[in-house]
């Protein structure tokens, strides 16, 4: 069991894994029936080729492979340094999209320089907003923070499946079967004002956490799924707590 845990963490088995993790992404493009619903004013900024920061739950990211009838040629994954973060990083690369080294917990500053770097040369980014490990479905400033500095809007994309296979891991993942039924949603853009104060950004954060948590809960109800309830606020800024307390 050691010499196949020491395997598991080695260089070629991380890469055979981001592989089989692309490969995952391409038979869910392929197999699950795909419904896309698209706020309007989204709509327009994507047939624009408009850069955005697309907002994801951790336990959505798969549905990122069904929310384009042909994938686009580019695109930026924000990834964190945890090892469940490079397997999706490997993942993305072998997809054909770039990846961008950072978290809200660890190289914040060095995932904001990327964000906005790739922004400003009209490159969409995907964040996962509670990654890498949660507090589940509650929003984290730093994609808030990205769109200040560039002004590149926030766009909510999420959905749900049936069937699907949820785990019972801290963010639920979920995850498409394939040939399942699968309802997807972009919802409207939300803009964060260059000059906004503490107050604006704590609003708009709220606006995107509860536009993405609504989406989701909609998306599960269109399919009879249940529904997953966000981690409760209290647990959530505890969390915020320790982190300011360890900092």
């Amino acid at each position: 069991m050691k010499i196949l845990s020491t395997w598991i963490k080695s260089e070629p088995a991380q890469k055979l894994f981001g592989y089989g993790i692309a490969g995952l992404m391409w038979l869910f493009h392929l197999t699950v029936r795909w419904e896309r619903r698209i706020d309007p004013e989204t709509r327009a900024l994507l047939d624009a080729g408009k850069p955005m920061i697309l907002c994801m739950w951790h336990g959505r990211m798969f549905f990122l492979s069904g929310g384009w009838p042909k994938p686009p040629k580019l695109m930026g994954v924000v990834a964190s340094g945890h090892r469940d973060g490079q397997l999706i990083a490997r993942g993305a690369r072998a997809f054909g999209y770039e990846t961008i080294a950072g978290s809200s917990r660890r190289g914040g500053a060095t995932a904001l320089r990327g964000m906005s770097r790739l922004l400003k040369q009209g490159t969409t980014v995907v964040i996962t907003p509670d990654g890498p490990k949660g507090p589940r479905m509650r929003f984290k400033s730093g994609a808030v923070k990205a769109a200040q500095m560039t002004g590149a809007p926030l766009v909510a994309l999420t959905g749900s499946a049936r069937p699907r296979k949820l785990f019972r891991t801290w963010d639920r993942f979920c995850l498409p079967l394939p040939f399942a039924r699968a309802v997807i949603h972009f919802g409207p853009p939300i803009t964060v004002p260059r000059e906004a104060d503490a107050e604006t950004l704590e609003r708009c954060r709220r606006t995107a956490e509860d536009c993405l948590n609504s989406l989701t809960n909609e998306a599960e109800r269109a399919l009879g799924q249940e529904e997953i309830e966000a981690a409760a606020p209290e647990v959530a800024a505890g969390k915020a707590e320790d982190r300011h307390a360890s900092a």
